[in-house]
């Protein structure tokens, strides 16, 4: 029975033989601040409502029945415009390899992203100057070293509380100095607390 209520409802579904992700909202005024999908293509529909998304450098606006797309690593927002909005997004893995000039950098974030790692001895290993380095790893990346990597603790962090963990477990585990600092930034971009994350959660092993 389809419930009868206005009520926010929010669910994340993850196929774990394809790696394809589902995020549904319904009846939310959610805003999402500048963040990228390292790796995967978003498709996304609004059911209800009008919301705006900033794509790159371009803004649209999306009403009920109309889609958007956005490619690995381009950063994007999304702000409500109506009272509330309901919008059903799909992230799809890129398969192919791409590789890029600051991959070096990127990938050790990707693969240990609690890691404390300055923007100096990132610089080293690239052998340009920070500046350089800062404004290059954005324009491959859609972010800068530092919010990337908050971005990848993050993702981390979703991936840890799918599998049970406390919250303040997860947050140690992701590099984040207590389980307040991880409320905070998992909140702003995932637009629910933690605990609300780990209880909308559903996985999906359909083969």
């Amino acid at each position: 029975m389809k419930p009868t209520s206005n009520a926010e409802k929010l669910e994340f579904i993850e196929d774990k033989s394809t790696g394809i992700e589902v995020v549904s909202l319904e009846h939310t005024r959610l805003s999402y601040p500048p963040h990228t999908h390292t790796g995967h293509y978003v498709l996304g529909i609004v059911t209800e409502g009008t919301i705006s998304i900033q794509i790159g450098d371009e803004r649209f606006i999306c009403s009920a029945g109309e889609y958007f797309s956005v490619f690995p690593d381009v950063r994007h927002a999304i702000q409500p415009l109506s009272e509330s909005y309901s919008m059903i997004t799909t992230c799809i893995p890129r398969r192919e390899d791409v590789s890029k000039e600051l991959d070096i950098i990127r990938n050790e974030i990707l693969g240990n992203p609690a890691m404390e790692i300055s923007v100096a001895t990132m610089s080293e290993k690239v052998h340009i100057s920070s500046y350089h380095m800062i404004r290059k790893f954005a324009e491959e990346n859609g972010l800068p070293p530092h919010k990337f990597q908050m971005q990848c603790r993050v993702r981390k962090a979703q991936e840890l509380l799918k599998q049970g963990y406390k919250v303040v477990d997860v947050a140690h585990m992701v590099g984040f100095c207590d389980q307040s600092h991880l409320d905070r930034v998992f909140k702003a971009q995932v637009g629910v607390s933690p605990n609300q994350f780990a209880n909308s959660a559903i996985l999906s092993n359909a083969q």
